[in-house]
């Protein structure tokens, strides 16, 4: 994920709207306790999640892939006291631990967090939405980003994290590495939305439906 310098990138962070306490004991936490932390979307990420909220003045947001709850967190802060976000997390560890920061924080209340598998949950959810984020297994991605483009208002925008994949997509040898490279060749050619590949931390797909 080093694309850029750390000294840059800690710059941005530096330069960026501060955030809360509850994320830096999430942060502190999810390294201590979870096998694979680099997982968490981290402080720019979440950040981009707020103001993309902001802008479109969602309300109602699904995120497929909770991990420890950071990014829910983000995005129901950004949110207005009637907005939810519906996140979505297969690992019971992974969701008891989120749920536990959701029930600690002051905006906690606004996330729905429903445990299993994302297509199950997926195919039981009503539209509209107005803005999704996708950061869960990548095999899954299209079938992921498909369900939820369906759901999506007009003018909703859905994003999907790891979409450089640490440059593996630029030549593809593991599976996930060619379903994320899949999924950039699958939205680039939808002619449903106008994206943006964007080289934010491991890469952001932005896809905005026309």
């Amino acid at each position: 994920m080093n694309f850029i310098d750390e000294a840059i990138d800690q710059y941005c962070v530096n330069h960026s709207e501060p955030e809360h306490p509850i994320f830096a004991e999430l942060h502190e936490r999810t390294y201590a306790e979870m096998e694979i932390p680099q997982m968490l979307a981290g402080n720019l990420v979440g950040n981009f999640l707020q103001l993309m909220i902001r802008l479109s003045g969602a309300k109602r947001v699904v995120e497929v892939g909770t991990f420890t709850g950071y990014s829910s967190l983000k995005m129901a802060q950004a949110l207005p006291d009637d907005g939810e976000v519906i996140t979505l997390e297969y690992e019971s560890k992974h969701a008891a631990f989120a749920q536990s920061f959701f029930d600690q924080s002051d905006w906690g209340q606004k996330i729905t967090l429903q445990q299993g598998a994302a297509l199950d949950h997926l195919s039981h959810l009503q539209g509209p939405i107005d803005l999704a984020f996708i950061d869960a297994d990548k095999v899954n991605y299209i079938a992921y980003y498909e369900a939820l483009l369906e759901m999506l208002r007009p003018g909703g925008m859905i994003i999907l994290d790891n979409a450089l994949w640490s440059g593996s997509v630029l030549d593809p040898k593991e599976e996930s590495d060619q379903a994320l490279a899949d999924m950039n060749d699958h939205v680039h050619a939808d002619k449903r939305v106008h994206n943006m590949l964007l080289p934010l931390r491991d890469g952001l797909m932005l896809a905005l439906k026309k």
